[in-house]
C-alpha cells in the first residue's frame, strides 16, 4: 500500500457538468444501498456521465489474495479505465476501497472520513477513518453522523456543483 500511495497522481477537480466518467467502489452493500447506488447511476447517466462500479460482495474470499486484498483479475476490468471522479464508498478499516482507489486511474479520488456504520466489518460508531486516507484521497467527505450512502453521494454532488466552471 505504501508503494501505491507514493505513485504520482495528477489530481484535477472539475465542475459536475464536466464530469464524463465516474467509478464507484463498493463492498457489501445493503439492499437499500444498492437501490441508492442504482438511483445515483441512473441520475448521472441522464446527466451524460458513464458510471462503472466494482463491488466486492460479503464473504467473497475467492476474490481476495492471502493478504485480504482484491486479486488483480477481479480488479482488471474496472481499473483499465480512467475516471474523472472515483468514489470509494467503503468506510472504516476496510483496505479493499483504498487499494482499488490506488490501483485505478482517476482525476479526483473521493473518500469518506467520518463515522462509519456500526454494522461495517471491523468498525464501531466511535472509530473514524484512518489518517492514512489523507494520502489517498483528494476530497474527503467528513461526517459526524453514522455513514449513509445517500448523504455521502449527495454531498459529493453538492461539492462538485460548487466548483467554478472552466
Amino acid at each position: 500500500m505504501q508503494e501505491l500511495v507514493v505513485k504520482p497522481h495528477r489530481k484535477r477537480i472539475m465542475h459536475l457538468d464536466d464530469v464524463r466518467s465516474i467509478g464507484v467502489i463498493a463492498h457489501g452493500l445493503t439492499d437499500t444501498e444498492q437501490i441508492t447506488l442504482s438511483q445515483f447511476t441512473h441520475h448521472m447517466t441522464n446527466r451524460g456521465s458513464m458510471v462503472r462500479k466494482i463491488e466486492l460482495p460479503i464473504n467473497a474470499d475467492e476474490l481476495l489474495d492471502k493478504y485480504g486484498l482484491p486479486k488483480p483479475d477481479f480488479m482488471q476490468l474496472f481499473t483499465s479505465y480512467h475516471y474523472d471522479v472515483l468514489i470509494d464508498t467503503t468506510t472504516g478499516s476496510d483496505l479493499y476501497g483504498p487499494y482499488v482507489t490506488l490501483n485505478a486511474s482517476s482525476s479526483l479520488r473521493v473518500g469518506y472520513g467520518g463515522t462509519p456504520p456500526a454494522t461495517a466489518p471491523g468498525t464501531s460508531a466511535d472509530k473514524p477513518a484512518p489518517k492514512a486516507y489523507l494520502n489517498i484521497y483528494d476530497l474527503i467527505i467528513l461526517g459526524n453522523q453514522p455513514y449513509e450512502l445517500s448523504h455521502y453521494l449527495t454531498n459529493i454532488l453538492e461539492y462538485l456543483v460548487m466548483i467554478k466552471k472552466s
